[in-house]
């Protein structure tokens, strides 16, 4: 049976960019293997793979975190927009309050794969 997930597969152009790109997106590195990088996402990982062409605007993860506005504050220091996919991803200066009542804001990375990063409203 299915116990959970073991790792997202996304595909990069340039894998050393995408693990640069990801360590500023407050990810944890787990480890490499010739131009193959992973990345713990709770009890999974992301691995980022090289690939001629990735396929960008396809994929949407969303990822729960436990303080929004902390890692919104973090990953503006490292220099990334965080946007606002549903308003033409304007960029933000602050998480966004979904009608649902989650708090949330997107990235986009440098293959043009989009995170939501989430903290569930109470």
């Amino acid at each position: 049976m299915i116990k959970g997930l073991d790792h997202i597969v996304l595909f990069c152009k340039d894998t050393e960019s995408a693990k640069e790109w990801y360590t500023k997106a407050g990810f944890l590195y787990s480890h490499g293997y010739e131009g193959m990088h992973w990345f713990h996402l709770g009890s999974g990982l992301i691995m980022l793979h090289p690939a001629d062409e990735p396929n960008p605007g396809i994929t949407e993860v969303h990822a729960a975190v436990h303080n929004v506005n902390e890692l919104f504050r973090l990953v503006q220091e490292n220099g990334l927009t965080p946007i606002d996919h549903q308003n033409d991803n304007i960029p933000l200066l602050e998480p966004v309050t979904r009608p649902w009542g989650d708090i949330q804001f997107e990235l986009e990375d440098v293959d043009g794969h989009r995170w939501a990063f989430t903290q569930r409203g109470e």
